[in-house]
């Protein structure tokens, strides 16, 4: 789609600004606006193929699998997926590569024309404003390029639940995937599993994949698939061969993988995109099983129990060589049970000193409860987002449960104190995945 006469061009940083001023005015959740925004520009997603991911953990790392299988079976591939980690165009990505800044801001000015239009011929006839919310915005602008780029597949998660979230008024859908459900989010999806799984479950249109789930959550999703005329596939559970700070190998069905990510929770998300893979070689598309391996060992998703050392220092931090710096976007209880898991493995014995930044709305309590124990110290951090929760209130709520806690006004400050520091051999930044963006990369 090509740019309309007389248009203001947004620059890239123009795009971001003026996204961050929508962003301000809040989230309300609907798929009517986002169905609307979609068919003024020409429904972009009518024609794509798409796998539509939801789930309370795991959602970024089977996009990030799949991601780079896709792209090392050729196939043209378009990501979705929210919130960055360092950079804000890391949410839209072209054959798992950030979309350079001169196409997302030709596509945000497509789409930001396209809503002050619509809003000019609503106050004319004097109907209610058209007022769609950033993450409405974002999605169409994913799509709109995924699209207008070409992309043979396009792999969209949701940002929130999956009934009302905006990336749920597509209305065509290759394939759903439904990663691991716990207790996250409960003010908007419900206070019992049966409902979260509801919620998130409503993407699915026809076919999906998932893996082993509790009994609640398992009926929940069988219910769906069953009253859609679907398919249902449930991965297995892999066999663990090696595992060492740079990887893991597993067998699965016969066949011998390896990951860069870390984690038993690595090895469930790894046998849901395998499956979610071999749904899509099912309905047509070229992707063989040495595709799947060579992605899978090519996959590259930063702030998933990623370490960092002087070897492979990429941010503005002073690194002494005997440290190491764990990045972790855990953000609920169930993200934080998989970080202590993880840093008892690899790093039992060492002591640690967790650096801590969360938003309001999660169970940061339970949080810290489970963290907590674990570590030397707690440096607590506010996020850059407008739910954080502040880094006085955060230690006041470390403090309480009998930890020692101190806040501290910057993130890369408390990391770096912490890096030069005695109360850790290894530094765990974690709570949010909006914290990492404030590290300074070089």
């Amino acid at each position: 789609m090509a740019l309309p006469l007389g248009v203001f061009f947004l620059y890239y940083k123009d795009a971001i600004n003026w996204i961050s001023n929508i962003e301000r005015a809040g989230t309300d959740f609907g798929l009517e606006r986002e169905r609307e925004l979609l068919d003024l520009l020409g429904s972009p997603d009518e024609n794509l193929k798409i796998v539509h991911v939801a789930g309370t953990n795991g959602k970024g790392s089977v996009t990030a699998y799949m991601t780079a299988v896709c792209v090392s079976a050729c196939l043209k591939t378009g990501t979705f997926n929210s919130p960055s980690v360092f950079e804000y165009n890391e949410r839209f990505l072209l054959n798992g590569s950030p979309l350079v800044g001169g196409l997302v801001a030709k596509y945000f000015t497509i789409v930001r024309d396209t809503i002050e239009k619509e809003q000019a011929i609503r106050k004319e006839e004097g109907l209610a404003p058209f007022t769609p919310t950033a993450f409405e915005i974002e999605t169409a602008v994913a799509l709109l390029c995924f699209k207008e780029e070409g992309c043979d597949i396009v792999i969209l998660e949701t940002g929130l639940g999956g009934r009302w979230d905006a990336t749920n008024a597509v209305k065509n859908k290759l394939l759903s995937v439904i990663t691991t459900i716990g207790f996250d989010h409960c003010d908007y999806l419900g206070n019992t599993l049966t409902e979260i799984a509801g919620e998130k479950a409503d993407i699915i249109l026809k076919d999906a994949v998932t893996c082993p789930q509790c009994d609640e959550v398992m009926t929940v999703i069988k219910n769906k698939v069953k009253e859609v005329k679907g398919v249902l596939t449930v991965a297995q559970t892999p066999t663990l061969l090696a595992e060492d700070i740079e990887g893991q190998t597993f067998e699965y069905k016969g066949e011998t993988y390896t990951i860069p990510l870390l984690g038993e929770h690595q090895l469930t998300n790894a046998s849901i995109a395998i499956e979610a893979l071999g749904v899509l070689q099912d309905k047509g598309a070229n992707i063989t099983r040495d595709h799947i391996k060579f992605g899978l060992a090519s996959t590259e998703w930063h702030a998933r129990f990623e370490i960092i050392g002087s070897f492979n220092n990429r941010f503005n931090l002073l690194f002494p060589m005997s440290k190491l710096l764990v990045l972790d976007g855990g953000h609920n209880p169930q993200g934080a049970e998989a970080l202590r898991k993880a840093l008892e493995k690899y790093f039992g014995g060492m002591r640690i000193h967790l650096v801590m930044g969360v938003l309001k709305d999660k169970d940061y309590k339970t949080m810290l409860q489970i963290l907590g124990p674990i570590a030397n110290k707690i440096s607590t951090v506010t996020p850059s987002s407008p739910r954080a929760l502040s880094a006085e209130d955060l230690a006041e709520e470390a403090k309480a449960q009998g930890f020692k806690a101190e806040a501290y006004p910057l993130v890369q400050l408390a990391v770096q104190q912490a890096l030069g520091d005695f109360f850790g051999e290894v530094i765990v930044l974690t709570g949010s995945l909006t914290l990492f963006k404030d590290l300074g990369v070089k």
